[in-house]
């Protein structure tokens, strides 16, 4: 289940990657787009917009920045529960997890022959 999550999460992230992307693209053609209508206007309205254009891709940056880090602490921290999980299992019933771990090696092995 946290597979299919991290997927999911990793789906997301790429997607707001894009858009961020998608944004950064607009923003600069609309910035050349201001640049150009006002180039006739005075310089304090054009450096006006400049910054604030510059102003809105930097949070924009610091956003996804933020949602990317977010993903990661999440996902560290559903690593470390399956880990300790996992080590309760072990702890909780040895040979049960013993016999699991044969299993999975003899299927490793049937598969690595093939």
């Amino acid at each position: 289940m946290s597979t299919r999550t991290s997927k999911v999460t990793a789906d997301e992230v790429a997607a707001i990657e894009d858009l961020v992307t998608d944004l950064e693209k607009r923003l600069r053609r609309l910035g050349i787009s201001a640049r150009g209508e006002a180039a006739g206007a005075s310089g304090d309205v054009k450096d006006f917009v400049s910054e604030t254009l510059n102003n809105i891709m930097t949070r924009v940056r610091e956003s996804a920045a933020s949602v990317g880090q977010s993903v990661a602490e999440e996902t560290t921290r559903v690593g470390s529960d399956a880990l300790k999980r996992l080590i309760d299992e072990v702890e909780t019933r040895p040979l049960l997890m013993l016999g699991v771990a044969a299993g999975i090696g003899f299927l490793a092995g049937l598969a690595n022959r093939r």
